[in-house]
């Protein structure tokens, strides 16, 4: 089983603060972003690679941080190639791209986003996929209906299985967001080159796990604890201050809940 982390992304809603550092080793309570999300994927024995995708302008920073010799195990880093966010990739083209990179096909994976902090563990993404050998993600119950156009949404069925997903609906049919964090089985990986030649889009990872529902079994694991999303200067305020190192983001408004 492989690791994929996804951090080829820009931050431009964090300017001035991921100009010249890659959102991920941004400090949360002292520590980057990345080494948090290390410290859940270090609890999954079954994973043997652990990739990271950045883009070219700060592949540098990220075999810098790798390279610390305090690092349990390995994390290969490969660039994309893009140097700026106008000629980026896309999130599932990135997936794609180190699948073909590092020869990770006819295996199963995480799939994970690098500005997500997940309050549950990411380990139990294991129990769907060794019971009965599916995909499997998490799923947050999002009480106010009007958050949800901001995110993605599953609809689930009376067994927990996925039966629709949709990436930022203007009418939601579903009550739950899936943060970016997913257990693919390797039909699924195999599956990536088949849904960008059919023109897929290739920017948010949930815009494949909308593809793949319609294919493949899918378990959703019901969270009621949610994750911290670093994506503009509030949100990462929050959680700084939610980690108790407010001293870690720059001054400004109120914090608002993570």
């Amino acid at each position: 089983m492989n690791a994929i982390l996804l951090a080829a992304g820009y931050g431009t809603r964090l300017y001035p603060l991921t100009e010249h550092t890659p959102k991920p080793l941004l400090p949360v309570g002292g520590r980057p972003i990345l080494d948090r999300l290390i410290d859940r994927l270090d609890r999954v024995p079954e994973i043997t690679r652990l990739v990271l995708v950045s883009n070219e302008r700060f592949r540098t920073q990220f075999l810098d941080w790798a390279a610390a010799p305090d690092r349990a195990r390995p994390v290969e880093v490969i660039s994309d190639g893009s140097t700026a966010n106008e000629n980026r990739l896309g999130a599932v083209a990135d997936i794609r791209f180190a699948v073909e990179h590092c020869g990770l096909d006819g295996e199963p994976a995480y799939v994970m986003a690098t500005d997500n902090l997940p309050r549950f563990d990411v380990s139990d993404l294991l129990g769907p996929w060794r019971a009965h050998g599916v995909s499997a993600v998490f799923a947050c119950l999002v009480p106010d209906p009007r958050e949800l156009t901001r995110m993605g949404v599953a609809e689930l069925d009376a067994h927990g299985r996925i039966v629709s997903f949709e990436e930022k609906p203007a009418r939601p049919r579903g009550r739950f967001r899936v943060p970016p964090f997913y257990l693919y089985t390797a039909e699924a990986i195999d599956a990536l080159p088949e849904f960008l030649s059919e023109g897929g889009n290739a920017d948010a990872p949930g815009h494949y796990l909308a593809w793949w529902v319609r294919r493949g079994p899918v378990e959703a694991l019901r969270r009621d604890e949610g994750t911290y999303d670093v994506g503009t200067l509030e949100s990462y305020r929050a959680v700084c201050a939610a980690f108790g190192s407010p001293g870690d983001a720059p001054p400004g408004g109120r914090p608002t809940p993570g």
